[in-house]
């Protein structure tokens, strides 16, 4: 079985990615503001008037000297409502679509943001909060340069978040960045 480091290394060489990087741990995270009865998100699609605390990406795309392997999916919501709305503890579905194929497919991560069961993982609690889920992936999902990728995330029917609501998913993991070496 290949660890991370080798999976991305493979990815690259078969892609013909021959330019350095430098390794890394890597973040990425796309936020979405909830308009009027909202129920399905998208995301790493729309970046226009975000700023660097909304998401770090301009493009839903890597750069072309890097990669990246995700290890775990966060989800957080920032809900106005008091109490906490259970936008998060109902059931979801949440898709990962890099390039034309979708790699995680009407997935529910719910389990993991209440105390009504086990987590997937065995790494904590079921419990992380109604607002902030997180599911470490045993299988890793590579996201290699240049190639379009998006995430989406269905609420349960009647479930809806208020205007101004945010939700938003961190995709945690290994990766490349570009790194000039000696060129500059």
């Amino acid at each position: 079985m290949a660890n991370q480091v080798q999976k991305l290394s493979y990815v690259d060489a078969k892609l013909g990615v021959g330019l350095p990087g430098q390794q890394t741990t890597r973040v990425i995270y796309d936020s979405v503001n909830a308009t009027a009865a909202q129920g399905f998100f998208e995301f790493f699609t729309n970046f226009a008037g975000k700023n660097e605390y909304q998401t770090t990406l301009t493009t839903n795309k890597l750069d072309s000297a890097e990669s990246m392997v995700i290890k775990s999916i966060q989800i957080i919501g920032n809900f106005a409502g008091t109490p906490t709305p259970a936008a998060l503890v109902n059931h979801l579905n949440l898709n990962v679509i890099v390039g034309n194929q979708v790699v995680i497919k009407d997935f529910d991560p719910s389990f993991n943001a209440s105390n009504r069961g086990l987590a997937f993982d065995r790494l904590h609690s079921g419990f992380n909060g109604s607002n902030n889920l997180e599911l470490r992936l045993k299988t890793e999902i590579v996201i290699p340069p240049q190639v379009n990728f998006k995430a989406t995330l269905q609420l349960s029917d009647g479930v809806n978040v208020a205007v101004n609501d945010d939700i938003t998913i961190v995709f945690k993991g290994y990766g490349r960045i570009f790194s000039a070496g000696n060129s500059f």
